[in-house]
């Protein structure tokens, strides 16, 4: 796989993977949460979120150990990132943009023209993670961003770079 630094294959979430779903969440979250909203973290709410029936989970794996996850959610015009967590020991070494440009891919074969996703302004390494691979503030809503990159059409995308 281009850019990343050890094995690694996708794989839809089963129910056995959620205790470590959750685990790997808090673990990213906890701090950010309490920072960005003065709360403690709930489990539920993430349980929640990645399985309910309208969301895509997929698990990034060797089988062996999940190295991390995202969860989707396709809106009318857009996908959105619902959650996307990676271990930290395995943060920095190009799994979260192959998380991302599968995410993008996804919304380019359903025809959707952006991803969104909301990120704590308190987290400054996911802020600079995502204007890294491409995505803009696009609001801000409380403690939160509302991040957001326009996917080009697959005629654009075709295109682009040829003079036409």
């Amino acid at each position: 796989m281009i850019g990343l630094r050890f094995d690694a294959r996708f794989r839809l979430m089963t129910k056995r993977d959620l205790p470590t779903l959750v685990r790997i969440s808090r673990e990213n979250m906890a701090h950010i949460i309490r920072s960005a909203w003065g709360t403690e973290w709930k489990d539920d709410i993430v349980v929640q979120a990645i399985t309910d029936p309208d969301t895509i989970t997929e698990i990034a794996t060797d089988d062996d150990r999940i190295f991390g996850y995202y969860t989707i959610l396709r809106r009318v015009d857009s996908v959105f990132v619902v959650s996307i967590q990676i271990l930290r020991q395995f943060q920095q070494r190009g799994l979260g943009s192959l998380m991302m440009t599968r995410i993008e891919q996804w919304g380019r074969r359903n025809d959707l023209g952006a991803v969104e996703l909301w990120v704590q302004s308190t987290n400054e390494a996911a802020i600079k993670f995502y204007e890294h691979v491409g995505y803009h503030v696009a609001c801000k809503q409380g403690n939160n961003y509302m991040m957001r990159k326009e996917l080009p059409d697959r005629s654009e995308a075709s295109t682009r770079g040829r003079h036409v």
